[in-house]
């Protein structure tokens, strides 16, 4: 007789095995494993005594019946729909639940699965909410091309903040060492004097409490990719891919490629050069030979270890952030991250101001320099005010005031 297993969603299954059934096997789930040992013996008794199972066992099962989620989520990712950045979240699925019958992954055992992510695994909403989203994508996917099958997507069901820590998500997180977790979001700028620091470590400065400085490949080439993202909110990877052919000096505009793109799409945006960029470029392109038109800015993407391909853009970015890293660490510079440089260009884009006080560049305007489709929101994502700075404008210095009383 068949073992029974616990499935995920903490249910018993047992598989039972007749020439009459379907594909010879029916599966039958049970609330606890002593249901389904004795059932398992009753069908056993049955099978000796030559007692054909029920009639509605043997009728055929509807398409998705049989079907596991390993092809739904195989199928999903083989479709050419689903985006890169998603294939590692359908890899990491399939060996989770992929084992799951598509006619038990009801709204039952989906927040059994919501459970075990948050109180097993201990994942943050964003992380949670990565997987749920792409099994939901797969699935409707699975459903379109499956008109017949008569199961619903389950996700469909979840309620509005499933991804996030309910009390009772808490306590049993807390009771397996686990801790509550919570989307942060971040809105890190440079602090006041945290500039200085940086251009002055990918210049060269040595501490003198350290025994030397960093390495820095390409002489300046690492300083002049830190000013560019810093002033205009370049991308990573929009920025070191940059070739001598889209920096436009005279017309001073930047041709980015967009990296936020997929299926082979290639797309392009100008980003208007601010002084301090024009004048980096101008000092960087003094520094070397002549550039040929297609020939790249920087020197990173031919680093010994980088490959052709995609595989050496990921390799490269990794490399290129974790530099950066150990530049602010070596400067005391704590909890920055290179991706905050773009948040801090947003917000200086917003801050430029022209000779009247009126904001320079209009809010489609700034999607348009930041590579954001008309109508986003992600300008007011990316906007990080510091308190300091608005009470500046609520309480100007004191010579101002001064020389306001002296005119009046």
């Amino acid at each position: 007789m068949a073992k029974p297993r616990l499935k995920p969603s903490g249910k018993w299954e047992i598989g039972l095995r007749h020439p009459s059934l379907p594909n010879g096997r029916k599966y039958f789930t049970f609330d606890t494993e002593a249901e389904a040992i004795a059932y398992g013996r009753q069908w056993k008794l049955m099978k000796h005594a030559d007692i054909p199972p029920p009639a509605e066992l043997t009728a055929p099962t509807s398409p998705g019946d049989g079907v596991r989620l390993l092809r739904i989520l195989g199928e999903w990712s083989d479709s050419g729909f689903a985006a890169p950045s998603q294939i590692l979240t359908l890899k990491t699925l399939t060996r989770e639940v992929g084992s799951v019958r598509f006619s038990d992954a009801n709204y039952k055992w989906l927040t059994g699965y919501l459970r075990s992510l948050k109180v097993e695994k201990n994942l943050s909403p964003s992380s949670i909410k990565h997987r749920i989203q792409a099994l939901s994508r797969a699935i409707d996917e699975y459903l379109r091309h499956h008109v017949n099958v008569k199961i619903s997507n389950p996700v469909k069901l979840l309620p509005k903040g499933y991804s996030t820590y309910t009390d009772l998500d808490a306590q049993m997180a807390k009771a397996k060492g686990g801790k509550v977790k919570v989307n942060v979001a971040r809105d890190r700028r440079l602090l006041p004097g945290e500039h200085e620091k940086i251009v002055a470590v990918l210049s060269g400065y040595e501490r003198p409490d350290r025994s030397r400085g960093l390495e820095l490949k390409g002489g300046d080439a690492l300083l002049t990719l830190y000013l560019l993202i810093l002033n205009t909110g370049l991308r990573l990877r929009e920025a070191y891919t940059l070739t001598r052919g889209q920096i436009d000096m005279q017309n001073k505009v930047i041709h980015a490629k967009e990296t936020k793109q997929w299926r082979g799409k290639i797309s392009y945006r100008d980003v208007p050069m601010r002084p301090e960029v024009h004048q980096t470029l101008s000092l960087y392109f003094a520094s070397r030979p002549p550039f040929e038109p297609d020939a790249h800015l920087f020197p990173f993407l031919n680093e010994e270890g980088v490959e052709e391909g995609k595989k050496g853009l990921v390799r490269t970015s990794q490399r290129l952030s974790f530099r950066f890293r150990i530049a602010f660490e070596y400067m005391d510079i704590v909890g920055l991250h290179e991706h905050d440089l773009r948040h801090e260009a947003t917000c200086r884009w917003l801050e430029l101001k022209d000779k009247d006080g009126r904001d320079l560049f209009r809010l489609e305007e700034l999607n348009k320099i930041m590579g954001w489709k008309p109508g986003s929101v992600m300008a007011q994502r990316y906007a990080s005010f510091r308190g300091v700075d608005l009470a500046q404008r609520l309480w100007p210095a004191p010579e101002a005031v001064e020389a306001s009383v002296a005119a009046a």
